[in-house]
């Protein structure tokens, strides 16, 4: 083999890995969107289960901003709102916060017990 051709390898690399990480996200996000709606609430209120302050991935979830809500309700949290857009190397993550606890205190302005 020629150092031309091994240059060229090298140099197609790249592009390699960028389509190796685009499969990669293609397969996750079909791993996580399977199921139906009533299975991936099921997985969304898995997820509820973290301390004061949650902050879950939308593209794992993948479901109505309704069904989202009444989730989060039901579960005892409620969405403080999005964080970040949602690009394609960069997702859009969902912020939660247990309904009383500190973090929705502090949110709300409630001073804390000294």
């Amino acid at each position: 083999m020629s150092a031309g051709w091994v240059l060229t390898i090298l140099a197609l690399l790249p592009l390699l890995a960028w389509g190796i990480a685009a499969a990669v996200v293609a397969a996750r996000r079909w791993w996580w969107r399977r199921g139906d709606d009533r299975t991936r609430a099921l997985r969304l209120a898995r997820m509820l289960r973290g301390g004061d302050l949650v902050v879950v991935p939308t593209s794992d979830v993948d479901l109505p901003e309704a069904t989202v809500l009444a989730v989060a309700a039901d579960t005892g949290y409620r969405l403080v709102g999005y964080e970040r857009a949602d690009t394609p190397l960069l997702r859009r993550v969902g912020v939660f916060v247990r309904i009383g606890g500190e973090v929705d205190a502090v949110i709300k302005g409630v001073p804390a017990p000294r």
